[in-house]
């Protein structure tokens, strides 16, 4: 799991251990070690994917059973699952276990109706928490295509990949049908289970391919702006020479966008002002980099082949969200 909300802590447990004496010997301390992993945001009710790892030096000891499930959390005080029962798992001095859990359904339960932060408590070692920001889905009944571009900037995406939750904000005042369409293609389920079919290090990541039972609705006319190619854009992919669409109309190279797009991980100027930026990755660069990392060992430049991973790196959902309030404006200045 790739997330920048790491925590680690440490638990004592001393155990009776050593050979028979005339003295009674010192007790051998186990140290139990807990790191766990969450992602930057959480969606209410979606899922929320924790990685808790126990790591034992010193001497065995056994953890309750119940550390690997999501009673190991607590929220506003109230454990997310049972912790009855004396089950428990050996390990080993110097062994460790990691588990992945959903906590989202757990959560789901807990009274979060009016927060704006999930604070997560680890009810292991020293009790540590770890923060981050709840994020609620858009309304049903949106008409993204008609609404006013000053009412755009209102909405951000997160885009749930493999490697972690990515979420953007929108450029209206720039690009406002592409904002539009972008909106309109999340909202209505386009990316959901699409993947990431294009990885050129040092350049960007590209998804939204059209599939036989789900065409592309659309095409954009350009809005090529000032707005820079920068680590984290997100921008429109187009095709490089004019086209034809199913009456044989002609459609210039330039206005051929649809819902291909790309978020860019390095700096790319000769992209500006030719492909419309329409948007920023707030949080989840992380997830680019894996995205990333799936072709590195293979790739080469020269060989279009090897552009495009061999697991596949899934958009799972794309979800519209409520900006937040007090959103900063990511934009190039």
């Amino acid at each position: 799991m790739r997330s920048s909300h790491v925590l680690s802590g440490l638990g004592t447990l001393v155990l009776a251990a050593g050979a028979f004496c005339t003295q009674d010997p010192e007790p051998a301390a186990a140290e139990v070690r807990y790191a766990l992993a969450v992602p930057e945001v959480y969606i209410a009710g979606e899922s929320f994917d924790v990685e808790l790892s126990i790591q034992v030096a010193g001497a065995a000891t056994q953890i309750p059973a119940w550390a690997l499930s999501p009673a190991a959390f607590s929220v506003k005080g109230t454990a997310l699952g049972s912790r009855k029962g004396k089950a428990s798992l050996p390990l080993a001095a110097e062994q460790g276990v990691t588990t992945s859990l959903n906590i989202g359904p757990a959560l789901a339960t807990a009274k979060l109706a009016d927060d704006t932060e999930l604070v997560l408590n680890l009810n292991l070692g020293e009790g540590q928490e770890v923060r981050v920001p709840i994020l609620r889905g858009a309304p049903q009944g949106l008409d993204f295509m008609t609404m006013p571009a000053e009412q755009l900037s209102g909405y951000q995406v997160v885009l749930l990949t493999l490697h972690g939750p990515l979420r953007a904000e929108m450029w209206p005042d720039v690009a406002p049908n592409h904002v539009r369409n972008f909106l309109d293609l999340v909202y209505t389920g386009f990316y959901d289970d699409n993947q990431f079919h294009r990885v050129v290090p040092g350049f960007m990541v590209q998804a939204g391919s059209a599939r036989p039972e789900r065409p592309a609705p659309r095409t954009l006319k350009n809005e090529f702006n000032a707005r820079r190619h920068l680590p984290g854009v997100l921008s429109m992919a187009r095709f490089g020479v004019d086209s034809k669409d199913k009456n044989g109309k002609t459609i210039p190279a330039f206005d051929s966008a649809s819902s291909e797009f790309f978020v860019m991980h390095a700096v790319y100027p000769s992209l500006d002002g030719k492909y419309t930026g329409f948007g920023q990755v707030l949080t989840g660069m992380p997830a680019v980099e894996a995205v990333v990392d799936s072709v590195k060992a293979v790739f080469d430049r020269r060989n279009p082949a090897t552009h495009r991973p061999r697991t596949r790196q899934i958009i799972r959902r794309a979800i519209v969200i409520t900006a937040p309030e007090g959103t900063s404006d990511n934009s190039d200045s």
